[in-house]
């Protein structure tokens, strides 16, 4: 936390809506919104210096705590929550915003206003508001930042490899289909999981060519299996908002002829914290394409027996922390039962990820189960060794 006397941070209008370009016309009239705007947020003691159209330099006097900063943050992103109305259409605003300490003296301005620097481009590569400048967050902004560059070339030079993991029937033990996982093979042979990427690549824009690619060559090689299987495909919430997600399973699914209900594109129970409207209106979409939607690690995040009522899904898949313990813990055993049959009276499948050995596959079916996943049938393998392996 900051605990100074005085804060300097830049603030800037983002250039576009959800990725997409605002016209000059547009982009305009919200440079002199985003400007009124902050007359409104700071304060009389406070200074401010226009930089340019879309960015702003402000001093906040007498900050006496990291918390009051943080006031003062969320006062910033309320005051650009409500879209500006121009000529019939609803103009979003989005702002982010870096800060840094001030110690006194010229110089150290120069220096808090690189450091606000550092801290907005930080803010500007996740999906948080702010970001303020310490030395320790900054070492850290330039490690993501030379993985982001490595994943940018890995996309590049080919070194991004499918693996997946089948999906058992859990009565019959017959193969359903595969969930897909992104392995990155780097140049000198290592193997990294997506436990050391993934979180980086979501904070950042990196993650769309990343997801675009993992839809594109999971539905290619499910062209191939028979057209009793499908391939299921994680999806990251924040890709929902946009519309050319769309475009994309549509164009894969018509490119190598494969018929939308094969494709299960797993979200996680996050979508329903933000922008609730607009998620349920994509879900929807996609599901009126034909696409299968499943909510992915049910019970690790923000449950709500209103997601069985109103979420547009087809599939519930029960966290492996539940599965795992199921046969040690009564609790854990209670809620993985109570979230099956909920589920089938909702008309839903039930998916349990983390499947180690045969008594919890077998007290799994014997619950009604619908779907087994995890190491006690196989762990994610090379989409080629799958195929040999399956006889695909």
């Amino acid at each position: 936390m900051i605990a100074s006397r005085s804060v300097l941070g830049l603030v800037e209008l983002s250039p576009s809506n959800n990725g997409a370009p605002y016209t000059n016309g547009s982009y305009r009239v919200l440079s002199d919104v985003f400007q009124d705007r902050l007359k409104n947020w700071v304060r009389a003691k406070d200074q401010w210096r226009l930089l340019n159209d879309n960015r702003v330099c402000v001093i906040l006097n007498d900050i006496g705590s990291g918390g009051e900063l943080e006031l003062a943050a969320a006062k910033l992103g309320r005051l650009f929550d409500e879209p500006h109305f121009h000529l019939g259409r609803a103009l979003p605003l989005s702002v982010k915003a870096g800060f840094a300490e001030i110690s006194g003296g010229g110089r150290d301005m120069s220096t808090a206003m690189e450091q606000a620097g550092l801290a907005l481009m930080q803010a500007k590569n996740s999906q948080r508001l702010f970001d303020v400048y310490t030395e320790e967050n900054c070492a850290k902004s330039a490690d993501e930042r030379d993985l982001l560059s490595r994943l940018e070339e890995a996309l590049e030079r080919g070194e991004l490899h499918l693996y997946c993991q089948p999906k058992i029937h859990a009565s019959y033990r017959s193969l359903l289909g595969a969930e897909a996982l992104i392995r990155w093979h780097t140049a000198d042979k290592q193997v990294i999981t997506p436990d050391r990427f993934i979180d980086v690549a979501e904070r950042n824009t990196i993650i769309k060519p990343l997801t675009w690619w993992t839809i594109k060559t999971a539905v290619a090689r499910l062209a191939r299996w028979p057209d009793a299987l499908s391939i299921a495909v994680n999806v990251s919430p924040r890709l929902l908002l946009e519309d050319e997600i769309l475009a994309v399973v549509q164009d894969a699914l018509d490119i190598h002829g494969v018929a939308a209900r094969r494709l299960n594109l797993e979200v996680t129970e996050s979508i329903m914290v933000d922008n609730q409207e607009v998620m349920l209106g994509q879900l929807g979409r996609l599901r009126e394409m034909g696409v299968k939607i499943s909510i992915d690690d049910f019970g690790t995040g923000f449950s709500s027996l209103a997601y069985f009522r109103d979420l547009p899904v087809d599939e519930i898949k029960i966290d492996k922390s539940f599965v795992m313990r199921m046969l040690e813990s009564e609790k854990d055993m209670a809620i993985v039962r109570a979230v099956i049959d909920l589920a089938h009276n909702f008309s839903l499948k039930v998916v349990a990820e983390g499947v180690e050995n045969q008594a919890i596959a077998n007290a799994l079916a014997e619950m009604r189960c619908d779907i087994l996943q995890g190491y006690f049938f196989d762990k994610p393998l090379p989409i080629d060794q799958f195929n040999r392996s399956y006889h695909l």
